[in-house]
């Protein structure tokens, strides 16, 4: 009786040890990606400036008219980069919001969809169901809205959030906004047109543009 038990014991664990190493065969491999495309300007230039940006976050939302304007003053000599950053352990929304944008950015309205969340932040960021903020947006831009919420659940649109966090780690960002100049983080400016323009300015100059 004794072995008999021992037996089964033994089939049911190997049954189990099988069913482990098939789940792992047959798991579908995680997706790989280089990051976000989020690009505006001039696309050719040897100068692009980089905003990592938390949707959620309050300096985000303070610099986003200023990095506006720049952006439309400097749109014929820099090519502009935004990427996502969302500090999760302070903002809960923020990754929402990343996959809103880059969900969007599916359907070639990333920037649209990054006005319309800086600009509602401090509406949507208080309330108990910004999805449904974000979703209006969608609708205001005449997105598709059954790819929009594919886009949303799919590994990968995560793949791209996480990708852009770990490239500004690797860079040493540890705040919102990370700002970077071809791939170099830089000190945060000032929040004025004047502080990033000039810093904009010697990068144009050391690259004879």
């Amino acid at each position: 009786m004794g072995n008999r038990f021992l037996i089964i014991i033994g089939v049911i664990l190997a049954g189990f040890a099988g069913l482990v190493i098939v789940n792992k065969i047959t798991a579908p491999a995680e997706p790989t990606s280089t990051g976000s495309s989020n690009f505006i300007g001039k696309m050719d230039s040897p100068v692009t400036f980089t905003e990592y940006v938390d949707f959620q976050c309050e300096a985000c939302y303070a610099f986003y008219p200023t990095i506006k304007e720049v952006k439309e003053t400097y749109k014929d000599r820099v090519k502009f980069q935004i990427r996502y950053f969302p500090i999760t352990s302070g903002h809960q929304y923020a990754k929402m919001a990343a996959a809103y944008a880059e969900s969007a950015a599916r359907q070639g309205k990333f920037f649209e969809m990054h006005d319309k969340l800086f600009e509602g932040q401090k509406t949507w960021e208080t309330s108990q169901k910004p999805n449904e903020y974000f979703d209006k947006y969608a609708q205001e831009l005449k997105l598709d809205m059954a790819k929009l919420k594919t886009d949303l659940e799919s590994r990968e649109v995560s793949a791209v959030i996480n990708a852009d966090l770990k490239e500004v780690k690797r860079i040493g960002g540890t705040g919102t906004p990370t700002f970077a100049i071809n791939g170099e983080k830089i000190d945060s400016p000032k929040n004025s047109v004047e502080d990033v323009s000039k810093l904009i300015d010697d990068a144009l100059k050391k690259n004879q543009q």
